[in-house]
């Protein structure tokens, strides 16, 4: 790899933007459970055995195997803009045996899936790296269904985290409503409710 492709792979692994597919491997790093564990991720999705659930920005997985066994008559979706990533995603969820996970490249800002098509979407550090993150909520507000779930994750250190304030800003106006704030580790969870209409 030459020197300029390492000083862009650094450059957006210490500044804003996507995570680099390169560096996907320091995503699965096992102390990273100190700063927000799976299970304790999953704890405040509110999920059902038969939820339907996107994971936008899954990175290489960390947090899927784990989600995808707490819904086992639902589904979970995995979108990245990185097919890379997603790639090495699922070849993380085949070897833990996790078969029935979706897997689509997209754009956060413009979901391809139908309206209220997920009970729960959620994002870990991912907000703060798209280049629009208004029209992302948007296009979330319209995948989840009527009184379904957004849970958004900031973690400490992360260039791209955004405030409790910012990201209730950010709903304004897309019908997702506060619903509670909460602190695990030193990591922030937010969930915000697609208003029944």
């Amino acid at each position: 790899m030459t020197v300029a492709k390492w000083k862009d792979i650094w450059r957006r692994f210490s500044g804003r933007g996507a995570y680099p597919h390169q560096l996907a491997a320091l995503l699965l790093f096992p102390l990273r459970r100190m700063v927000l564990s799976p299970e304790r991720l999953v704890g405040h999705l509110q999920l059902t055995g038969a939820s339907r659930v996107l994971e936008v920005g899954p990175g290489p997985g960390f947090f899927s195997i784990v989600v995808d066994r707490a819904v086992p008559q639902g589904r979970l979706e995995l979108v990245d803009i990185q097919l890379e990533m997603l790639l090495k995603a699922r070849r993380r969820l085949r070897r833990a045996g996790v078969h029935h996970a979706g897997f689509t490249q997209a754009s956060a800002v413009t979901l391809p899936f139908r309206s209220g098509a997920f009970d729960v979407v959620f994002l870990v550090a991912v907000l703060g790296e798209v280049p629009d993150p208004k029209s992302c909520v948007a296009s979330i507000a319209d995948v989840l269904r009527p009184g379904g779930l957004l849970s958004v994750a900031e973690l400490p250190g992360d260039p791209d985290a955004l405030t409790e304030d910012q990201l209730r800003a950010l709903m304004h106006g897309t019908g997702l409503e506060f619903v509670e704030s909460v602190r695990v580790s030193r990591s922030l969870l937010v969930n915000f409710r697609r208003r029944m209409k």
